[in-house]
């Protein structure tokens, strides 16, 4: 991926699709007296093993390949690496859409936060704007706590760090994260509270990385994109996807939003290894290369398909490098915005 702009990149991060994300209910239909509930079963706890996103006899070929990498892939790698720990002097907003469920977008939210956190010196804050249950707060094993409509009460806009951070979830030595819900479908965010809450917040990181709910047509979707430095949007490696990110773009042009054309990157996930690449990346990527859209391109990742909170341990090599290489593109281009 050139500092110009990502027209190919290596495979990368398979989106796993919705995974479950309900408790089991506090009460049993039909117990009868003095018969207790069972306990909260949350989604890791359905995972009968753990699966690494390589396969065995990939990582073994990967270990004994590992000096002979080209030396253009190390400059690429040194590159990205430059651009994700760039310095700001303000806080970034990066939003990272798709035109429909079940893309991968929390997934690439998720992994992209992750990758700024490791690499950055700065906070990082994964923000979920999805008002319909969310998969971020899953993938990066956030329970459920405050929200952004919480947020509030604490006046952002002129508190400190340490007056907001007990809204948050802290994820890691620089990783926080706020979930969009309570738990229940549709008491999420509006406009009015990511301008009054969510926009403030993002003064106390180095990057906000936002998960936004499926489409772009919404008033909260206009507010996110009308704040935001940079767009990732995700789109399944098909013929519909290819064709909804044209229509959004368009969209995006013909409604006071041409400026983010210029600084989104789009994501092309894979979700299965039985599935055969049905469109021609090179093909798209230079055809969005016009408006200065970058294109990557996320591989299967057995790990990631499971569905369940995410181990950076378990990742597919592959996924880690392209995720890295997101982050970089996606700050790169946020730096100018």
């Amino acid at each position: 991926m050139g500092a110009a702009g990502v027209s190919s990149v290596q495979p990368v991060v398979p989106l796993g699709g919705g995974a479950l994300e309900a408790a089991v209910p506090g009460a049993v239909v039909g117990a009868g007296p003095g018969i207790s509930a069972p306990p909260p079963v949350g989604p890791e706890d359905l995972v009968s093993r753990t699966v690494h996103g390589d396969s065995l006899l990939r990582r073994i070929g990967r270990g004994a390949l590992r000096p002979f990498v080209p030396a253009d892939d190390v400059q690429a790698l040194a590159e990205h690496g430059r651009w994700i720990q760039h310095p700001v002097t303000t806080g970034r907003r990066i939003a990272v859409t798709s035109m429909r469920g079940g893309a991968g977008k929390s997934t690439v939210a998720a992994l992209v936060a992750s990758a700024y956190a490791r690499y950055r010196q700065d906070r990082v804050l994964a923000l979920d704007l999805d008002p319909e249950l969310g998969s971020l707060p899953l993938r990066l094993g956030i329970r459920a706590g405050h929200t952004l409509a919480d947020v509030v009460a604490a006046e952002p806009g002129t508190c400190s760090f340490d007056e907001v951070e007990p809204y948050l979830a802290h994820l890691g030595e620089r990783l926080w994260g706020l979930p969009g819900t309570h738990g229940t479908p549709g008491d999420g965010p509006d406009a009015e509270v990511y301008r009054t809450a969510g926009i403030p917040l993002s003064r106390f990181f180095g990057v906000t990385v936002t998960d936004c709910g499926a489409g772009i047509l919404t008033e909260l979707h206009r507010a996110v994109l009308e704040a935001a430095h940079a767009q990732v949007m995700v789109a399944p490696t098909t013929p519909g996807g290819a064709a909804s990110v044209g229509r959004a773009l368009d969209w995006m042009t013909a409604n006071g939003l041409a400026g983010l054309v210029a600084r989104t990157v789009v994501v092309f996930t894979v979700h299965s290894p039985h599935t055969a690449q049905v469109i021609d990346l090179a093909k798209a990527a230079r055809i969005l290369a016009e408006v200065g859209v970058g294109v990557v391109r996320l591989g299967y990742d057995r790990h990631v398909a499971v569905g369940s909170t995410l181990d950076p341990a378990l990742l597919a090599y592959s996924t880690r490098v392209t995720a890295i290489a997101i982050a970089a593109e996606a700050l790169r281009r946020a730096a100018g915005g």
